[in-house]
């Protein structure tokens, strides 16, 4: 074991997200992540986008074929130790990563499947449409080990103001719930709340975290909060301890964010801090 309580192998942690140009989110942000958790990051485009730091221009899928070949030629290669979804790009899209990972999940039925339900990029601009949401509902969220929302998300997904409401609703599907707090903020005790509702126990009180609100606007954590903690349950570790972690993780990173334009400052997700 390292310094860091972490074993010297690299596990394999596929991304399967989107293609941010400017690099502050998507894969660019998950292969930073694993790569600085000592993961190897295996990927797939679903979609390309025209998007600086400040705001997405235009939003391409990449065809489902080409997406069902890139992940039938990297499933033969590599033995993968958890998976990461972000923005799906399409309906047709997310029903090849359903049959993918169905397909892996018959080999390894623990295999971690995380899932950051992007709909929107942070600086504006939907990432899907009512089909991508319903084929999230119905063909990716059963699937899925933790899903990591944050409200607005949940809102939409599970057509429910209620957040924790929602939630519950989509845990009943059998996925985890972790609500992320980015949007429920209490500045006046400058911390933010993160909540876990359990797939195995939907009806119970969710685990919750307060986290110390770091003032100011930040490309890509979601991104980089789910990969996270994908990549520590690659290395075994169970959900909750990973989602601490990552939690450490994403603080440190969003405390030495930096600046390289206008738009939003970029976590720095190169090195993760000592535990």
């Amino acid at each position: 074991m390292t310094s860091n309580n972490m074993p010297h192998e690299r596990p394999v942690v596929l991304a399967i997200a989107g293609l941010d140009p400017s690099g502050g989110a998507g894969l660019q942000a998950d292969i930073q992540t694993m790569t600085a958790l000592q993961c190897h990051c295996i990927s797939v485009i679903t979609t390309n986008t025209v998007q600086d730091s400040c705001r997405l221009h235009l939003s391409q899928p990449v065809t489902a074929e080409l997406i069902d070949h890139q992940l039938r030629v990297l499933e033969t290669d590599f033995g993968i130790s958890a998976i990461k979804l972000g923005a799906l790009g399409s309906a047709d899209n997310a029903v090849v990563v359903a049959q993918f990972i169905q397909r892996i999940k018959a080999q390894n039925p623990a295999l971690p499947v995380i899932l950051d339900p992007v709909l929107s990029a942070s600086t504006g601009g939907q990432l899907g449409d009512a089909a991508l949401q319903q084929s999230l509902i119905d063909d990716i969220i059963p699937l899925c080990t933790l899903i990591t929302p944050n409200e607005p998300e949940l809102s939409i997904l599970a057509d429910d103001s209620s957040a924790e409401s929602a939630a519950i609703r989509l845990a009943e599907l059998g996925a985890s719930v972790l609500i992320t707090g980015g949007h429920n903020r209490d500045h006046d005790h400058n911390t933010l709340e993160n909540r876990l509702i359990m797939g195995s126990h939907p009806s119970g009180h969710p685990k919750r975290w307060t986290i110390k609100l770091i003032e100011g606007e930040f490309r890509g954590t979601g991104c980089t909060f789910s990969s996270a903690i994908a990549g520590y349950m690659a290395f075994g570790l169970p959900m909750t301890q990973a989602i601490e972690k990552a939690q450490d993780f994403v603080s440190y990173a969003v405390e030495n964010a930096y600046s390289l334009s206008s738009g939003q400052r970029v976590p720095l997700r190169i090195s993760r801090p000592e535990s």
